[in-house]
C-alpha cells in the first residue's frame, strides 16, 4: 500500500510540473483576437484541452491525497509492539 501511495504522489507531482510547463498560457490568459479567422477556434480548443488537463491533474491529486491519508490512518491504527520489560 505504501508503494502505491508513493507512486501516486510522484505521478501527481510529475504531471503537475508538466502541465505547468507545457500549458500555452499566452492563448489562455491573453487571447490575441483579430489576427486570424481561425484563431478563436484554436483558442476554444486550447481552453478545452487545458480544462481537461487540469481536471485530470486535480483528480490524480485528490487520489494521491486520499491514498496518503489512508496510509497514514493504517500506520496509526497498526498495533505497536509492547516495550520489552527491563
Amino acid at each position: 500500500m505504501r508503494t502505491l501511495a508513493v507512486v501516486r504522489i510522484a505521478f501527481f507531482v510529475l504531471l503537475l510540473a508538466y502541465a505547468l510547463y507545457a500549458m500555452p498560457w499566452s492563448y489562455i490568459v491573453l487571447p490575441k483576437e483579430g489576427t486570424s479567422l481561425a484563431l478563436p477556434l484554436v483558442i476554444a480548443d486550447v481552453k478545452a484541452l487545458a480544462m481537461v488537463t487540469w481536471l485530470a491533474v486535480a483528480w490524480i491529486g485528490i487520489d494521491s491525497y486520499l491514498s496518503y491519508r489512508l496510509l497514514r490512518r493504517e500506520r496509526e491504527a497498526a498495533p505497536r509492539a509492547p516495550e520489552a520489560a527491563r
